[in-house]
């Protein structure tokens, strides 16, 4: 579609129907107008700008030779393109940008502006020395270019503004592109290059995870070494103030009397009624032992002492302290004595054990002073 003007048509003279009426073209074979457009006909050699609403039988409009619909549009954008050398075979396009505005729609019907980018081509190409700009750089350097073109663009629109027939054209901006088979080619290369740097991205963050992972490993495994260790400690501690709380419980049992040890025997955790009968027979048995054992060595002690006092009667017989008679009396007396019934009578639940006899002693002394005299 062109702009400014969108449309012109040829319109045909309006014929007579009769005599007595007025003519009137029908407004349905005029191009329809949108809100922002105009109609502009051409009457009598001139041109007249048509109203929003047309009856028909207006002079411009029933006797006009051809309407022409304009783009009345405000700062309507407009893109031209031109070419311009670079330091290869190839060729920069610089895509220019302007605001279009529609001020007079008559001029521009009158100017024959049909299309007003054949018109901004040509004033751009009036610029010579744009033309110029590229022969120092590469395909490659389009960034660098473009700031070069837009700045010589913008001054030369600012000091040499575009003046066209009824409108307003005013710079907007510009992009610089390379031809588009190098164009493609690059936006391969930066697609593939995009796309190694990608996979070596996730590679390299693969093999950050991984590093990761093995070091949060590593680290858990000494955690739970740390943490077996602790609690083998805490175990074994807790088992040491057990079994001191255990020995402690013990020895002040022990410490308590006579006989904790042997109730502590019988009362161990865990035994059967069969063995605790058991192990009171055998406290028992052992009790009975230690009475006896305790017998004999009295029995055994007094034994002693006897044959001591006998021998002690026989040396003094020898030395002439006792007569014959008195001595012989006494020994008598000892050798009567039997150890198996006086053991007999040891066994006595009430025994009383014996002081012993000692020279000297005056109330166990059984010699008479007479017949030590004598």
């Amino acid at each position: 579609m062109s702009y400014p003007v969108i449309s012109q048509t040829s319109l045909d003279p309006v014929a007579r129907q009769g005599f007595l009426s007025k003519p009137r073209r029908p407004i349905s074979s005029l191009p329809r107008q949108l809100p922002h457009q105009r109609l502009v006909f051409e009457y009598d050699g001139t041109f007249v700008l048509g109203d929003r609403l047309l009856r028909g039988d207006e002079p411009h409009v029933l006797h006009a030779a051809s309407v022409s619909v304009v783009d009345v549009t405000k700062d309507h954008p407009t893109t031209i393109q031109v070419p311009i050398n670079s330091s290869g075979a190839h060729d920069f396009t610089v895509s220019i940008h302007f605001r279009c505005t529609v001020d007079e729609p008559i001029e521009v019907v009158r100017a024959g502006l049909t299309d007003v980018n054949e018109h901004l081509v040509t004033y751009i190409q009036a610029y010579h020395k744009l033309f110029e700009l590229g022969r120092g750089h590469g395909l490659h350097e389009v960034h660098e270019l473009w700031t070069l073109v837009h700045a010589q663009v913008k001054a030369y629109t600012t000091v040499v503004p575009c003046v066209l027939p009824g409108m307003t054209a005013e710079f907007s901006g510009l992009n610089v592109h390379a031809p588009d088979e190098i164009a493609q080619k690059r936006r391969h290369y930066e697609t593939s290059l995009h796309n190694i740097k990608g996979e070596h991205g996730l590679r390299d963050v693969k093999r950050r995870l991984d590093r990761d992972y093995e070091l949060d490993e590593q680290d858990y495994l000494h955690a739970k070494g740390h943490s077996a260790n602790d609690f083998t400690r805490q175990e074994a501690a807790l088992d040491r103030d057990q079994q001191i709380t255990e020995a402690k419980k013990i020895r002040d049992l022990l410490n308590s009397g006579p006989g904790a040890a042997d109730g502590l025997y019988v009362t161990v955790r865990g035994l059967s009624e069969q063995q605790i009968a058991e192990r009171y027979a055998a406290l028992g048995d052992r009790e009975y032992s230690a009475i006896q054992r305790g017998i004999q060595l009295e029995h055994d002690l007094q034994v002693v002492q006897a044959r001591a006092r006998a021998d002690v009667v026989r040396a003094a017989i020898a030395q002439g302290l006792f007569n014959e008679t008195t001595g012989k009396e006494l020994l008598a007396t000892f050798d009567d004595v039997e150890p198996e019934a006086e053991a007999k009578h040891l066994e006595r639940p009430a025994y009383q054990a014996h002081a012993e006899v000692t020279a000297g002693d005056s109330d166990d002394d059984f010699f008479m002073e007479e017949d030590v005299r004598g």
